[in-house]
């Protein structure tokens, strides 16, 4: 049992470091669970664990050293995903603070004034502003990650690091792994966010605004109370019941579909600075302007289209994600074709 552990836990390890040393780690580590099994099951569990975890802290440490690339008579090193995902979440944070205040500057243009004409207390315009929060945090959370996975990979193709990672065996894959990986994180953030948060958040700003409790509408309903909604439309009242579950289907959409936008955005900021690894400051602005005006421009036709009933809500929201997650994908697979032939081209 212990030693099949250990077996499992081998197979954190490297493929090439296991095939190398991991028949005598075995043999070893069998070698000294026999050599204290006399002295007691509590002594042979320490060593077990002991065993195990060396070899856990082993896999961790070579998953994240940096990966030595020789290119000529240079000697470089790959950051190491601790590196990769600090300076993603320092360009992500800066993002994020950045697009959020820019956000709020419209919605409070446009409400601030009217609650001082009602004679509105500061207390309530401060509570309205933070309350708008929630919902701009909703847009500017995906936007964030594709400003900062944009920056940061053009820093990589900058200084390099791109070019070098190619050349050596899962390079990329050092580079990329760790920020999906942390585009999922931010993924199911943003989801609780978005499904939970935003919601609740909106039927107080709307009770703020308006100076009494108001109705609750699609967008300050949970996912389950839109449900719950949907159930209690009567079907008796024709085209205006049609009208109701179609909008509260499409709310329900938007609340998956947004949250996926991070990852979708962060592999097409991946995919455009691969393209252009040298872009540079105009890239990133320009990349994002581009990305975002098609990714919301989508959103609202689709959202649009929906809601006339001309394609489901599925299709309406899910669009957007779709369209850009197949430009990326298909970026990808064309510069990998590229960079076969031409090593092709080389060897021949």
């Amino acid at each position: 049992m212990l030693t099949s552990i250990y077996h499992l836990a081998l197979r954190l390890l490297p493929t090439e470091l296991r095939r190398k040393h991991g028949a005598e780690m075995e043999t070893l580590f069998a070698r000294e669970l026999e050599h204290v099994r006399a002295l007691g099951n509590i002594h042979v569990a320490v060593v077990a664990v002991e065993g195990t975890w060396d070899v856990v802290r082993r896999s961790t440490y070579e998953l994240v050293r940096p990966g030595e690339i020789q290119i000529g008579d240079l000697h470089m090193a790959l950051p190491t995903t601790r590196q990769l995902l600090r300076r993603h979440a320092f360009s992500f944070s800066t993002a994020f603070v950045v697009l959020t205040i820019l956000l709020l500057f419209p919605f409070a243009s446009r409400q601030v004034l009217p609650l001082n004409a009602r004679g509105a207390s500061a207390g309530s315009i401060a509570q309205a502003l933070l309350l708008a929060l929630p919902f701009t945090a909703a847009m500017t959370i995906p936007m964030s990650v594709l400003v900062c996975v944009l920056y940061e990979f053009t820093r990589l193709g900058a200084d390099g690091t791109l070019a070098a990672a190619r050349r050596v065996r899962h390079g990329v894959r050092r580079l990329v792994v760790p920020v999906i990986a942390a585009a999922t994180g931010v993924t199911a953030i943003a989801f609780v966010e978005t499904a939970e948060i935003v919601p609740r958040a909106n039927e107080r700003l709307a009770s703020v605004l308006a100076g009494a409790a108001v109705a609750p509408g699609d967008r300050s309903m949970t996912i389950a109370e839109l449900r719950a909604a949907i159930k209690n439309v009567e079907p008796r009242d024709g085209s205006r019941a049609r009208s109701l579950t179609q909008s509260y289907e499409i709310e329900i959409q938007k609340k998956y579909a947004l949250p996926a936008a991070c990852l979708v955005l962060a592999i097409a900021g991946m995919a455009v600075a691969f393209r252009i690894p040298r872009g540079g400051s105009a890239l990133v602005f320009g990349g994002s302007l581009i990305f975002f005006g098609a990714y919301y421009g989508f959103i609202m036709t689709g959202e649009s289209m929906a809601d006339q009933q001309t394609v489901s809500p599925f299709v309406g929201v899910w669009a957007a994600n779709a369209f850009v997650l197949t430009v990326a994908l298909l970026a990808m697979l064309r510069r990998r074709s590229v960079e076969s032939n031409s090593d092709a081209a080389m060897v021949t």
